[in-house]
């Protein structure tokens, strides 16, 4: 056998061996689709956060009413405004902000002319000329959501419109007399329905307890001065008063 037959042999024989060997399988480092794509993903929570604007109506009230030494002294604030961001397909995810002109407050009692003039000097409110004073309410957060999804309704059998509820413990942010102060407060929700079954046309938010507001915290004293027709002892209920317990009804119109 001369060189050049023994080289290409030798070729051969190299060729033959690494036809012979097995490709090595892959190693998977995860199971595959254990998590969706990214984009799929991505996808979901962009169609959850999509928000329906409710604008609130003048029905919208919030009430109040203060435990004092001479008794309860209860009244509301009728000037309401805001907007609310409902997320139907993740109801976590709403948002809004509430407003109450500070100026629209009236009591229940109209035997009470003294404490409110007490009342809106305290809020720095006695000049009715003045530009709004206004309380606002920053909602940040919802938790305990219940139902965290809001399913269209059915149609019923009369033709009448449908309705949803839900729950939630609303966290938010409470601007008052230039103090903000960290609240939550448990509330319900009434969804009102129209001739679409899956988006509500109106909303009904109420409070499912009182929210208590510390008047200390929010610095509100009263800085009107002692009637001269009243005893040099007489204090009236806003200085006996500590806290303030609110209840809001909120009425929401689709924007």
């Amino acid at each position: 056998m001369n060189e050049r037959t023994g080289r290409l042999l030798l070729g051969l024989l190299l060729a033959v061996s690494s036809c012979a060997k097995k490709n090595p399988k892959p190693v998977h480092t995860e199971p595959w689709l254990a998590h969706p794509p990214p984009s799929a993903s991505a996808g979901a929570d962009a169609a959850a956060a999509v928000t329906t604007r409710y604008v609130l109506t003048d029905q919208s009230l919030v009430r109040f009413e203060l435990p004092t030494k001479l008794g309860k002294v209860q009244g509301k604030l009728t000037k309401v405004s805001g907007e609310i961001e409902v997320a139907l397909g993740a109801l976590g995810q709403s948002r809004g902000q509430v407003r109450v002109d500070l100026s629209s407050l009236t009591l229940d009692n109209a035997d009470s002319a003294d404490w409110l003039t007490r009342a809106r000097s305290a809020l720095d409110i006695a000049d009715a000329g003045a530009s709004p004073k206004l309380a606002t309410f920053e909602i940040t957060a919802l938790d305990d959501v219940s139902p965290e999804v809001l399913e269209p309704v059915r149609a019923s059998d009369a033709g009448a419109p449908g309705t949803r509820r839900a729950r939630a413990v609303v966290e938010g942010n409470l601007l008052l007399n230039g103090f903000r102060v960290l609240k939550r407060e448990p509330l319900e929700v009434e969804f009102g329905f129209a001739s679409d079954p899956t988006v509500p046309t109106t909303l009904l938010i109420r409070s499912r307890a009182p929210l208590v507001i510390s008047l200390e915290t929010h610095e509100i004293h009263s800085r009107e001065p002692t009637p001269s027709s009243a005893p040099r002892h007489h204090t009236g209920p806003l200085t006996s008063a500590r806290d303030v317990r609110v209840s809001i009804e909120l009425y929401g119109r689709k924007d």
